[in-house]
């Protein structure tokens, strides 16, 4: 086992155990007979209410999610067959895994800290979604501030199929990639501090989705005028 796979297995872990605490702390505070939000709305007001069962199973999931993401990133390596230039390319892939384990128990605490306001039937605000929507943004930050670092890939990166099959396509595709990540969290950032309702909940997948559309409509562009791009076999069945 490499040393960036037993990182991110050992920040998994650290990030597993606090998402239990925090799931078992909101069991501490969810009477057992009482309604509790387990849906929220745009605004981040709670719009259904559930048992104190369905809450308590919405937030295990949560945790399974996260554990499930973690096996699946630490099989990656030896399931990609460019393991080498995922390995080259370390850093965005650790990068990217802490950051999504990360994220995962930031939206275990909202979710958790939401259901216990939403106990109190006075209680109304966008704390949830703005929480959210700033969390998600930081984690394209951070990986926006990788992609450029990373080497072809099928598990990690844009993968169309032109940067796979040109690394100069893939290279110029990133370079460009990556400040329009950052950009879009930036933004998205801020936006949800700004914005309010249903744009508050839009926006950023709004920005994240022109930052893709970009980079994969630039790949196909930077594919033609590569010298190393790849047409394929002249193999005959």
């Amino acid at each position: 086992m490499t040393s960036h796979i037993r990182i991110g297995l050992a920040w998994s872990a650290l990030m597993l155990a606090l998402m239990v605490a925090i799931v078992l702390y909101a069991g501490t505070q969810i009477p057992l007979d009482s309604e509790v939000g387990v849906h929220f709305g745009a605004d981040g007001s709670p719009d259904r209410y559930g048992s104190r069962q369905e809450a308590m199973v919405v937030l295990w999931i949560l945790p399974a999610i996260s554990a499930v993401i973690s096996v699946i990133l630490a099989a990656a390596p030896f399931l990609d067959p460019r393991r080498e230039n995922l390995i080259i390319g370390r850093r965005a892939y650790i990068a990217t895994w802490i950051s999504v384990t990360t994220l995962m128990a930031a939206l275990t605490a909202g979710i958790a800290f939401s259901m216990i306001r939403s106990l109190n039937p006075d209680w109304h605000g966008p704390e949830l979604v703005r929480f959210i929507i700033a969390a998600v943004a930081v984690q394209f930050i951070l990986i926006g501030n990788y992609l450029p670092k990373t080497r072809s890939s099928f598990i990690f990166g844009v993968r169309t199929p032109w940067t796979l099959s040109s690394d100069m396509a893939w290279e110029k595709t990133h370079r460009l990639a990556g400040p329009l990540f950052i950009l879009a969290g930036v933004l998205g950032f801020i936006g949800a501090f700004v914005f309010s309702g249903l744009w508050l909940a839009l926006q950023m997948t709004v920005l994240v989705l022109a930052a893709a559309l970009i980079s994969v409509v630039y790949s196909y562009f930077a594919w033609r005028s590569a010298p190393d791009r790849d047409h394929g076999t002249n193999l005959t069945v």
